[in-house]
């Protein structure tokens, strides 16, 4: 325990003790109100047990502190961000980490834990989840003021196997815009979801956060994603920190959302979703997926559901600002806790929808 060097002082202006201390760099004052040495005491013995705790703290061994942490995901993400994160822990971070101290962990421990993964034959987007299982444990690190070294510039070897991820060609495009009837049982039928297919390529969103919109979302030239549906029927708050987020409604988008807002009126549909399920209750992802597919499969594309929101990142990208369009979609830009879209302003949701209403004014032409 760091030695404390001064001793309370008594504030005649507040009639109170108080004493300063600090500790890796955090300063934090006590007090007490009692008056004379008792006080006195009072206060330095507060003083004492926080710099004791924080001691007891730096010298946490993984095991015990990764346990902690999952039962906070637990309690705060989806169930499908817990399980993965578990199955990280368990299967690649706890046998090589579970007795070693946090505070003594360097980037290359977790690199190690990497490279191992890579050896053993995961894939390149299963050793991306290992990496985010570290990067989360350290915002959690941070958040109660463990030390822990930042895990910077860990990296997944280019070797890694990757699925290779489909985009809607501008032939698809052309018909996901165009064809909005899907044959069932031999009779021609409109596509109840096309608007929602839509929209996830105008605005990049992921299906749950789709799912998850709300008509109290939406103001007049953007909205904002405050919650998203996981694949078990659980909202919860997002994948991170930055998918909770505010996006631009540009001209294609909007269009798109009164087309949803005609649709339901004509099936006679009112619910405080914007794109629910047939009966008007919240829209579970694994039955979009179902719809989409026949709808995919009718028509010719491959695309699946979530690599629309890919199709959007990619066509964006000549044109959108990295910086933009990683907050638009909600991407992670660092490992710090408050990320860097904490201070987006209407100008830049503005600007990023006219560029984005431009790229499909050229890809599907035409405009509206």
């Amino acid at each position: 325990m760091e030695a404390r060097k001064n001793e309370a002082q008594w504030l005649e202006g507040t009639t109170r003790w108080r004493i300063s201390v600090q500790r890796d760099g955090l300063r934090r004052s006590f007090y007490s109100s009692t008056p004379g040495k008792r006080g006195k005491a009072e206060a330095e013995r507060k003083a004492e047990k926080w710099l004791s705790t924080s001691t007891q703290r730096e010298n946490v061994r993984f095991g015990p502190l990764w346990v902690e942490f999952l039962e906070k995901e637990k309690e705060t993400t989806g169930t499908g961000n817990y399980r993965q994160h578990e199955s990280m822990g368990r299967n690649w971070l706890l046998p090589r980490l579970e007795h070693k101290r946090v505070i003594s962990i360097t980037p290359q421990d977790w690199q190690n834990c990497i490279d191992d993964g890579f050896k053993a034959g995961l894939s390149k987007k299963t050793l991306s989840n290992l990496r985010g299982a570290v990067t989360a444990f350290f915002k959690y690190c941070r958040k109660c003021r463990i030390p822990m070294e930042r895990p910077e510039l860990l990296t997944i070897p280019r070797a890694a196997p990757a699925h290779k991820k489909n985009i809607l060609q501008p032939s698809d495009l052309e018909t996901l815009f165009t064809k909005d009837t899907v044959t069932i049982h031999g009779h021609e039928e409109p596509f109840f979801f096309i608007y929602a297919c839509r929209f996830l390529v105008l605005t990049g969103l992921r299906p749950g956060e789709l799912c998850g919109l709300q008509n109290s979302d939406f103001k007049d030239t953007s909205f904002d994603i405050r919650r998203s549906v996981n694949q078990y029927g659980e909202i919860t708050a997002g994948k991170n920190d930055n998918a909770r987020r505010s996006v631009s409604l540009g001209v294609w988008a909007n269009a798109t959302l009164e087309g949803q807002k005609a649709l339901l009126r004509k099936n006679r549909i009112i619910s405080k979703w914007v794109f629910p399920d047939e009966n008007g209750e919240m829209l579970q992802s694994g039955h979009l997926y179902k719809k989409w597919v026949t709808y995919r499969k009718q028509h010719g594309i491959s695309c699946s559901l979530y690599e629309m929101r890919h199709t959007m990142i990619s066509l964006a990208r000549a044109d959108v600002p990295e910086q933009l369009l990683k907050m638009l979609v909600g991407h992670s830009d660092s490992m710090d806790t408050f990320g860097v879209y904490g201070h987006e302003v209407d100008g830049d949701l503005q600007r990023a929808g006219a560029l984005l209403d431009k790229v499909f004014d050229r890809v599907i032409g035409g405009g509206l």
